[in-house]
């Protein structure tokens, strides 16, 4: 008897132990679990980013999506509003049956008011309307405050006539019979995903991702009107330079709701007639009266490695001097030139530019942005409301931000302006990396404009790859982002050798030589000034001379 009172009680005490009993306990851990619709987006990444005072703050969480489109998050104990993206992945669009990939710089998001600790939530929808709720709730003043994010999420609802954009689950219209028992939001939800599909088919988007981005920033400033703040919303996915159509909002999706209605597409045996004659008649407005203003932080731009066309910019909010979540995206025109609605963001901002083509400066032939090339710029703190204009993105702005984020604490205040003075110091530049534009040595007699140096540095770089056999010079642009983020042009990033695609090599690859920032830079130079190349801009090796001679002389500490 007593060995069996023994047993019971050491049974008793592992129970209470299993339980958190005897002292101690474990805080539940909270989670957010739901679905990514666009179609079912499969082997997407979607990341819950913290939301304090209204601003974006640090990652929560992430988690890969499955087949449909369902993901689950583990949020521990965190407490507050939460900012979800989505990026990556593949969905079957609703208007061609085919399977897309999202485009770089395209997200999808939604903007959740305050969890509670330890709390699961489950059934968190993740589509193109929430997408453009968040938007707009990003956009009012305050940022995205819990009564903000219902503002906004509420009018959307109302907008596309559903109860509730984060929880209602989308009918999707591709499935046959999937109208019969869905309610009316259900119906009226995943027709407006399928208007938007077709929408962007209407318009030749090879990416209907591409029109997901264009519609959250025609809805950032709470009025469909094909503009942001006033400014035309350049569309991407397409041939570049084209802007989205003032009524895409409105009688645009009116109508391409009512062509996939009667397409063979269209499964679900329902039409939606109400919403298409409410959005035929909308006047695109969103936000009733004695909603909370609109704050339009606008930021705007060029992007320069020789003219510049097609390209997508993004622009990062920095989080405790590091990349943080994505704040916009938008296509530039056939310029380069681009346009950023930043809503009530106040802080740092890293702007990074992917895809699109531009015109290579020692060949005078259009190249393709590799696809694993990209070029950055980094601004100090941005003030909530701030119109800023004038902002170029370079070779040279891209060195600054990799040496940026290489110096102790990342990309603070600090640390971007020493950066940007850096960079412009090694290149001789008496003015702002970030504000001053390059000459272009393409155009006739561009060289009697300031500014002298930083476009024929520009202009070096890409001699360089052509003198190296690099088939795309964006591939050394990466290289010298490279170089540059230890603060030494020596071929070395750290104490690790930088290679590069290059012909004639083993493999493709080889390394770039501890002289490619410094004198091979100023070779590079001087070929490129000498006659009988593209250089047409009146600059000489004479003209160039103190440049060339700093760069020969240089030991690569920026």
């Amino acid at each position: 008897m007593k060995t069996l009172k023994i047993v019971l009680s050491m049974l008793v005490l592992s129970f209470l132990a299993a339980c958190g009993g005897g002292g101690g306990s474990t805080a539940a851990q909270g989670s957010i679990s739901g679905t990514v619709t666009k179609g079912p987006v499969t082997n997407a990444t979607v990341t819950a980013y913290a939301l304090v005072n209204g601003q974006m703050g640090t990652q929560i969480g992430t988690a890969l999506t499955d087949l449909n489109g369902n993901f689950s998050i583990t949020t521990g104990s965190y407490t507050g509003p939460v900012l979800l993206q989505m990026s990556g992945g593949t969905y079957t669009d609703e208007a061609t049956g085919t399977t897309m990939s999202m485009a770089s710089g395209d997200l999808m998001t939604a903007v959740m008011p305050t969890i509670a600790a330890g709390t699961a939530i489950s059934g968190v929808q993740v589509t193109p309307i929430t997408s453009m709720a968040q938007t707009m709730a990003q956009h009012l003043a305050g940022g995205m405050t819990d009564a903000n994010i219902a503002t906004a999420n509420t009018a959307m609802g109302n907008y596309f006539t559903i109860s509730d954009i984060l929880h209602t689950q989308p009918m999707n219209p591709l499935i046959t019979g999937s109208g019969a028992g869905a309610s009316v939001s259900a119906q009226n939800y995943g027709m407006s995903l399928a208007a938007i599909s077709q929408l962007a088919q209407t318009q030749g988007m090879t990416t209907s991702s591409a029109m997901v981005t264009a519609l959250m920033n025609d809805a950032s400033d709470g009025v469909m009107d094909g503009k942001a703040n006033g400014v035309v919303i350049q569309m991407g996915g397409m041939a570049g330079g084209v802007a989205l159509p003032t009524t895409a909002g409105t009688s645009g999706l009116s109508t391409a709701m009512n062509t996939f209605m009667l397409s063979l597409r269209n499964k679900s045996g329902v039409t939606t007639s109400a919403l298409m004659t409410m959005l035929g008649s909308a006047t695109g407005q969103m936000l009733g009266s004695g909603s909370p203003t609109m704050v339009n932080t606008m930021l705007s731009g060029t992007v320069f490695n020789g003219p510049v066309s097609k390209a997508t910019v993004k622009a990062y909010a920095v989080n405790n001097g590091t990349m943080g979540a994505q704040i916009a995206s938008v296509a530039t025109d056939g310029l380069g030139n681009f346009s950023l609605p930043l809503g009530s963001y106040t802080g740092a901002v890293m702007l990074q530019m992917s895809g699109g083509t531009y015109t290579d400066e020692a060949t005078n032939t259009i190249m393709t942005m590799a696809a694993s090339d990209v070029m950055t710029a980094v601004m100090p703190t941005v003030a909530s409301g701030a119109n800023v204009t004038g902002i170029w993105i370079t070779p040279v702005t891209s060195m600054a931000q990799m040496r940026s984020t290489g110096m102790s604490g990342g990309m603070t205040d600090t640390n971007i302006n020493a950066a940007n003075t850096a960079l412009g110091n090694y290149f001789s530049m008496t003015t702002s990396i970030l504000t001053t534009m390059p000459i272009n040595p393409l155009v006739t007699g561009s060289g009697t404009a300031s500014a002298q140096n930083y476009g024929i540095s520009i202009a070096a770089m890409s001699q360089y790859a052509k003198t190296l056999g690099v088939a795309i010079s964006s591939n050394l642009i990466t290289a010298m982002m490279n170089d540059a983020s230890d603060g030494i042009m020596n071929g070395k990033m750290g104490a690790y050798q930088i290679t590069m695609p290059m012909s004639g090599m083993m493999g493709g690859m080889g390394n770039m030589t501890t002289t490619a920032g410094t004198s091979s830079l100023a070779i590079a130079m001087s070929v490129y000034l000498s006659p009988g190349t593209t250089n047409v801009s009146g600059l000489t090796t004479t003209t160039m001379g103190a440049l060339i001679l700093k760069l020969t002389n240089s030991s690569g500490q920026i």
